[in-house]
């Protein structure tokens, strides 16, 4: 017997073959967007970070060097909205003379 069509149980496998390959290109594309979304995030966080940073090479020397010298460079003039900063100003544990600032920009996905 010879037989030329396909029968209903091989159309359900296929369809079904078919719907998790789909649904694996699907995950893909939307872990991928994802991905994008979170780098942008992530550059604008950079962006901010620098906006903050960059005014204190005016502020190198020890002696004016303090908590008072982001005067009107601060982070809430970065901000808006999306993305929140703090930052935290400490001596070095080896060297006194030497001061550390750390910024931080959190943000919402």
């Amino acid at each position: 017997m010879n037989k030329k069509a396909l029968t209903l149980l091989e159309i359900i496998i296929s369809v079904m073959i078919l719907s998790l390959v789909v649904t694996g290109l699907v995950n893909v594309f939307v872990a991928g967007k994802r991905f994008i979304q979170h780098s942008r995030f992530r550059m604008g966080a950079v962006e901010i970070g620098k906006q903050f940073v960059d005014p204190l090479q005016d502020y190198v020397r020890q002696d004016t060097w303090d908590t008072a010298c982001f005067g009107n460079n601060s982070l809430e003039n970065a901000t808006n909205g999306t993305y929140k900063a703090a930052y935290l100003i400490s001596n070095l544990s080896n060297n006194t003379t030497l001061k550390r600032v750390k910024t931080t920009i959190y943000w919402t996905e």
